[in-house]
């Protein structure tokens, strides 16, 4: 700005000089105009030679002041009367009215200016700087002169008048625009005070919660930084969720990695204490059964191992770093219905009851694999965790979607989707503990919160079926109340071969 304010100064001191001297000048050579005007022409005046007039320091050119102290002229006008190159007479009356000759130099210069033509520049060695203009008369030349001191002294006054005034003007500007952008800077500082705060925080071991923000008064100093801020403000939001999900996550995961280990652990040591039961026995009947319950841990254990595995596959495929999910059409209403079917063969101690729509099969789009993984895991919750006698209702129906998408955890239904499946689990059993219902989806969640097996499960099965639900874009809930408790699965339907 201090630059600008220079050069913007410059060009119009420059311009403003350029001008005045333009005026000056075409005043001085209309007075030039007018002085030539009064030198009278005709002959030299007589005895012009001769020398100088009483009291002159110079020689005399004029002793009667026709010509060079001709009546009106001003002081230090140069006059030249010349006749074939040569000068019959030059000189000038000073400010005390004493005539001076010109020297020869001098008259030279005043011989090289051109008759009739404009008035001319010439420096007169001493003298300084004249503006000269000849004029032709009955074969002589008669030129007149002016100073230019004047003039100058004036362009020199206004020259530096204008530096004066360029100069003031900057340091007052400088100084008021360096008050003005500090000013104006200062709620930048406090927002990278704020940002250096940060980077001093250990965001590695530290609480993620960052409290350092931008005040709003900072925002509010002026639009640019109100920007700055409010960006810096939502970075900071975003880089503190961020560390509160990696904490969470490793949280997670050790506490994952610990159950699972404790979970391995009981069946290893299992093994391991039949096995060496084995090694010491020779009973043959004994040995036959050390080798059952070896077999049936080691099935516990493949168990546990491919829902670990399986609930990986849905992690990574969640996080969009693993391999493609299967997309095909599956019948989920033979699904249900095979997997019902089964858990009454298996079950006879509960009442297995199915209602199903009567018109045509409901079918989604997904990996038919999981989705049996997910009912199944649903009726052996059902089974477990409920007396004998427990009814069981598994029922299955259509859902529109302008109503499955005004509900709470409504199914993402996509576009060329007719509504929703619903898929209900229900039974009469005691209801599920409520401090254990908000966290009845995580892993390994049992109904009490010791790390002991109830009923011999291993608190996967539920987390499987929310994983699986989540990764075919569906819902799932529950609904624990005394006298029944119901799972709600939602997921996107897919139009049936008769609708296409």
């Amino acid at each position: 700005m201090a630059l600008l304010l220079v050069a913007t100064n410059v060009v119009v001191g420059a311009v403003t000089v350029v001008a005045y001297r333009g005026y000056l000048v075409g005043r001085l050579d209309a007075e030039l105009a007018t002085a030539a005007g009064r030198t009278p022409g005709g002959e030299p005046p007589s005895g012009a030679p001769t020398g100088p007039p009483p009291g002159s320091s110079g020689s005399a050119q004029d002793p009667e002041n026709r010509f060079i102290g001709a009546p009106g002229q001003a002081a230090d006008t140069v006059v030249a009367i010349l006749r074939d190159g040569d000068a019959v007479l030059a000189g000038y009356t000073d400010s005390a009215g004493e005539q001076h000759r010109l020297t020869r130099t001098q008259q030279a210069v005043l011989a090289d200016v051109t008759p009739g033509a404009d008035p001319a520049t010439v420096s007169l060695g001493g003298l300084g700087a004249y503006r000269a203009q000849a004029v032709a008369r009955d074969g002589d030349v008669f030129v007149t002169a002016l100073p230019l001191g004047d003039l100058q002294a004036s362009i020199v006054r206004l020259v530096l008048l204008i530096g004066g005034v360029t100069l003031l003007g900057l340091l007052i500007a400088a100084s008021a625009l360096t008050l003005t952008v500090r000013r104006a800077l200062r709620p930048l500082e406090h927002v990278a005070a704020v940002a250096s705060g940060v980077t001093a925080l250990d965001l590695e071991r530290g609480d993620p919660e960052i409290p350092a923000r931008v005040h709003p008064a900072d925002l509010a100093a002026n639009r640019e930084v109100g920007q700055v801020g409010t960006a810096l403000n939502r970075l900071l939001g975003h880089v503190a969720r961020a560390l509160t999900v990696r904490r969470d996550a490793e949280r997670g995961m050790r506490t994952f990695v610990a159950d699972a280990s404790h979970e391995l652990r009981t069946p290893i040591a299992t093994v391991r204490a039949y096995a060496e039961l084995s090694r010491s026995s020779d009973d043959v009947g004994a040995l036959h059964r050390n080798a059952e319950r070896i077999e049936r841990e080691a099935l516990r254990m493949g168990d546990l191992v491919e829902e670990l595995l399986l609930l990986a596959r849905l992690d990574a495929t969640a996080l969009a770093s693993g391999p493609e999910p299967v997309r095909e059409d599956v019948d989920l209403t033979a699904l249900v219905v095979e997997a019902t079917v089964d858990a009454r063969t298996t079950t006879p101690d509960h009442r297995w009851v199915l209602q199903v729509a009567d018109d045509h099969p409901l079918r989604v789009s997904g990996d038919a694999a999981q989705l049996r993984r997910a009912v199944v895991n649903l009726l052996v919750n059902a089974r477990t965790h409920t007396p004998s006698g427990t009814t069981v209702v598994v029922s299955l129906q259509r859902v529109p979607a302008t109503v499955g998408a005004g509900q709470a955890g409504a199914v993402h239904a996509g576009a060329g989707q007719r509504g929703a499946v619903r898929v209900v689990v229900a039974n009469d059993g005691p209801p599920v503990d409520p401090e254990v219902l908000p966290v009845l989806f995580d892993r390994f969640t049992r109904g009490s919160s010791s790390r002991s097996r109830d009923h011999g499960t291993s608190g996967l099965g539920l987390a499987i079926v929310r994983a699986v639900v989540s990764a075919h874009d569906g819902t799932v809930r529950v609904v624990s109340e005394p006298g029944r408790t119901a799972f709600t699965v939602e997921l996107p339907e897919t139009a049936a071969p008769s609708d296409a």
